[in-house]
């Protein structure tokens, strides 16, 4: 064997133990990764937040009842501003391009 030979050798060894202690590195971040989650779910299921999350995913899936809405929540904080600025029903509901009950109606819930 010659002088080369052996330096390419204990190269090779070199890489494989670097290889080796990252793969080992690696496993050790996977392990301590999976004991959080562990952890995790363990304080979630004691707190008893996976029925709650459980129950607003359900709920999600579940389709709306009921008529849509008219107007969005924008429209709404619109309304409210103009008639602090006193503009009249009429005024408000031309300016937001939706009937003159639906301005009455939002306005009567917001101050009931």
């Amino acid at each position: 064997m010659g002088c080369c030979e052996v330096t390419e050798r204990e190269e090779l060894i070199r890489d494989l133990n670097l290889e080796y202690m990252k793969n080992n590195e690696l496993r050790a971040r996977i392990r301590q990764q999976e004991r959080i989650i562990k952890q995790l779910r363990s304080t979630l299921a004691s707190l008893g937040i996976e029925d709650v999350i459980e129950a607003e995913i359900e709920d999600y899936k579940r389709p709306k009842r009921g008529r849509p809405q008219s107007i969005d929540d924008d429209t709404r904080r619109r309304i409210k501003e103009l008639k602090k600025n006193n503009l009249s029903v009429r005024e408000i509901a031309k300016k937001e391009g939706v009937s003159i009950g639906t301005v009455s109606n939002d306005l009567n819930d917001f101050l009931n």
